[in-house]
């Protein structure tokens, strides 16, 4: 066994008013056989005064804290050194940080294996890297994305996009989503006309369309949620292919000056559950950034709002795709529609692959732990769970025997069922 390893930081006295650095939002990754270097992504740390920057406003970031923001970092084990970074969104100005943790994995590329790194984005994007190096992989552009005119803000002229392998954005495919006045959605005439007026009223040039003072705001899509999000990717080694759900779901983003703020930050910086407005202490600017519901709190844009996807990691071809949750146990005004109905929900959690060809997923609005049929997707089983599990599922074998098990504690954000339950399920046995 190794013995543990402690880093030579340097002790340096304690500030209450140092700034501090991007955060690391989730798990990281081990990859042993890359020179004894882990992954960890760095999101956006919330605003705080003297903190590295706000969500919706970098005027104030420095250099260093844009390239390690919404990055994929490989640290040595040994040392603590960075190894690499690779930055997936440049000044960010969308909350697209990185909430999904790295998949480490080996695939063949030009019939050699090599090990990387797979790193789903909120963007949709699947960067796939070299282990060792932090190299794409599989190809990736700049893009030119617009510019806003926000004082004192400045704006990256382009951003990365993946496009070696399918984007998640929104609905799946080649490109990301480019959402139109159609997509608007209301399950009556009513709340359909009032969500195409939103649309009009909201500023949107695609993805990327940067924060602005526009009085009707603009339209996050893909939302804060993702995109892809917690739980990140799961991937079945032997066959080569790379599980992914993620959400379809809109914000609407807008800013308010500093003067017209009237509610204090908590403490110094984010909001409270009652603010309507997040403060963004230090920034010129507060922001308030709902989902986009129409007013039966349905969301604005058409189904599904979430989608399981299976991709080819060796092609990066798509080979299958479909909606994620029902609402069941979620609709409009919150009351639960009780049909099992297929729409796809968003969601929140990752999924887990089997040698046996199977993949167990909870995630989404309704309260269920599914099994589906990796190479085609066909659902082969389901599980009532106690309350939502906006978590992972994990598989382990005791004395001969296999089990899944997942946390089913709830999500108040996602407004599934809170609870305290760890449910396992196992196949029968001995006839039982």
């Amino acid at each position: 066994m190794r013995r543990p390893v402690s880093w030579p930081w340097r002790r340096r006295p304690a500030s209450c008013g140092a700034r501090a650095t991007p955060a690391c939002r989730t798990t990281t990754a081990r990859c042993p056989s890359a020179a004894g270097s882990t992954r960890c992504r760095t999101p956006r740390p919330r605003s705080r005064r003297r903190n590295a920057a706000a969500d919706q406003y970098g005027g104030d970031r420095t250099a260093a804290e844009d390239a390690f923001t919404s990055a994929v970092v490989a640290l040595d084990m040994h040392t603590g050194n960075t190894r690499w970074h690779v930055n997936t969104v440049h000044h960010d100005l969308w909350d697209y940080d990185l909430g999904a943790q790295p998949l480490v994995t080996d695939i063949d590329v030009d019939g050699t294996p090599r090990r990387v790194v797979v790193q789903g984005t909120k963007t949709g994007s699947v960067f796939v890297l070299d282990a060792r190096t932090g190299e794409a992989v599989k190809p990736v552009q700049e893009r030119p994305v617009p510019a806003g005119t926000l004082p004192g803000e400045r704006y990256a002229p382009t951003q990365p996009q993946s496009v070696g392998m399918p984007n998640f954005a929104g609905m799946p495919g080649p490109e990301p989503e480019v959402l139109t006045e159609a997509n608007s959605f209301g399950l009556t005439p009513i709340d359909a006309a009032l969500c195409r007026i939103a649309f009009r009223q909201m500023e949107y040039e695609g993805m990327y369309t940067p924060p602005s003072e526009n009085p009707g705001g603009i339209l996050l899509f893909p939302g804060i949620v993702g995109g892809m999000n917690w739980g990140g990717l799961a991937v079945d080694p032997q066959a080569q292919l790379l599980i992914t759900n993620h959400s379809r779901l809109p914000n609407r983003i807008t800013l308010t000056p500093r003067a017209q703020v009237e509610d204090r930050a908590l403490g110094d910086g984010g909001a409270r559950a009652d603010q309507r407005i997040a403060p963004q202490a230090g920034t010129p600017y507060g922001v308030a950034r709902p989902n986009w519901m129409s007013p039966l709190q349905v969301p604005c844009i058409d189904r599904p709002w979430g989608f399981l996807s299976a991709t080819d990691v060796r092609s990066g071809r798509l080979l299958w795709s479909r909606p994620l949750g029902t609402g069941f146990d979620t609709g409009p005004l919150g009351i639960p529609t009780r049909l099992k109905i297929s729409i796809g929900t968003p969601n929140l959690g990752g999924a887990v692959v089997t040698r046996s060809g199977l993949t167990f997923i909870a995630a989404a609005q309704d309260n269920y732990l599914r099994a589906f049929d990796t190479r085609s997707g066909e659902l082969l089983w389901e599980g009532r769970l106690p309350a939502g599990a906006q978590a992972s599922a994990m598989t382990y074998m005791h004395q001969g025997r296999q089990y899944v098990a997942i946390a089913a504690g709830g999500h108040a954000r996602f407004e599934t069922k809170l609870g305290d339950s760890l449910v396992v399920f196992a196949l029968p046995q001995g006839g039982r």
